[in-house]
């Protein structure tokens, strides 16, 4: 299927039509100790303990162990994504998942990670970053909503959605789903990103531990997105 970069809007950026807790740093509380006192920590006790603290800020977010586990094991922003896109997908019983990223900074946007459970549906990945628009899309409300705010929205159908909801013609021809999630991600009050996970041709009533799986990642994310901007070329 042909390609065509699009820049975010959500119709602005993709290539398509088929083709925040600062970097989890844990060891900030460093203790001294004297030679006299005692003998330093060992490089295994630091991990140890360092492990010990991610652990118990993942549990604060009410993430499932699989999908905590891959921000505990994996310390590269790029690893982690990669492997969030199918946990997500598998955790939620969904269709698709991707990752969309706003550079506030370099003003640009790209969606750099995804994963689909069937070839027929297009990950949305694209290969480069677009230059932000400086006008948004005011006919697409769910871009205008998460560059306002971090709301996230459970869209059930998209055909029998509320009026003003969405752009009933942009989610059915680029991304084709019917069913989805809309979730910003922020940190400091800054919008970076949008996680957006999906389901094709049905309804989907998102439940309560869908929604907690979401408010969580969430929660974790923005952080994550700090770092792998902070990376990437």
């Amino acid at each position: 299927m042909n390609q065509k970069q699009v820049s975010w809007s959500r119709r602005e950026t993709l290539s398509l039509l088929g083709g925040f807790m600062s970097s989890l740093i844990i060891g900030g509380c460093t203790r001294t100790r004297s030679l006299a006192e005692a003998p330093l920590a060992s490089s295994h006790e630091k991990q140890s303990s360092n492990t010990l603290r991610v652990s118990e800020s993942l549990s604060a977010t009410g993430l499932p162990d699989s999908i905590a586990a891959l921000f505990q094991e994996n310390q590269n922003p790029d690893t982690v994504f990669m492997a969030l896109m199918s946990a997500v997908v598998d955790e939620l019983r969904c269709d698709r998942c991707f990752l969309f990223i706003r550079d506030p900074q370099r003003q640009r946007t790209r969606i750099t990670h995804g994963h689909s459970r069937d070839s027929r549906w297009p990950t949305m990945v694209q290969s480069d970053w677009s230059q932000e628009p400086s006008n948004l899309n005011a006919n697409d409300p769910l871009t205008l909503s998460a560059y306002r705010s971090s709301e996230a929205h459970f869209i059930k159908d998209i055909e029998t959605a509320p009026p003003g909801t969405l752009d009933i013609n942009l989610e059915r021809s680029v991304f084709r789903h019917r069913a989805l999630v809309h979730a910003p991600i922020y940190y400091e009050g800054e919008f970076y990103g949008v996680l957006e996970p999906c389901v094709f041709e049905t309804p989907r009533d998102w439940t309560e531990s869908d929604r907690t799986l979401i408010y969580g990642l969430k929660q974790v994310l923005g952080t994550w997105v700090v770092r792998y901007l902070q990376q990437a070329v």
